[in-house]
Parts: structure tokens; sequence; C-alpha cells
């Protein structure tokens, strides 16, 4: 399956969805769960405060790095 597949499937996830309601409140991501805290770019960060998801699963699922 291809990352986008694999982000959709993600974000589809109950349990991500359940965790998006706190994600951004506690700073944490809401795919892995894991504090957010560093970010490479203000882009980075505004897809933060958009998506609710954390450096390292937006360089997994958006620019293929493990």
């Amino acid at each position: 399956m291809d990352r986008l597949g694999e982000l959709i499937g993600a974000l589809s996830d109950d349990a991500v969805v359940a965790r998006s309601v706190c994600a951004k409140t506690e700073g944490t991501c809401k795919l892995c769960g894991r504090p957010a805290t560093f970010f490479r770019t203000q882009f980075s960060k505004l897809e933060y405060n958009l998506s609710s998801i954390c450096q390292a699963c937006q360089d997994y699922y958006f620019l293929g790095e493990e």
C-alpha cells in the first residue's frame, strides 16, 4: 500500500479519531501519540496546527522518510 493510502487508513482509524480531540491541547501527534514539540519549518508547524500530525509522521507520510 502506498503511503497516501496508509495515511488515509490511519486517519480513519477509530483510535486516531478519538485522539484528534485532545492532540493539539496536549501537544501530541494524533497518529503516533508521541509529543509534537519539534518542527523543522514553519510549514511543518502550520501542518501540525491543521492536522495534529508530528514532524516524524509528516516526514514518513509526506516525504517518504523512515
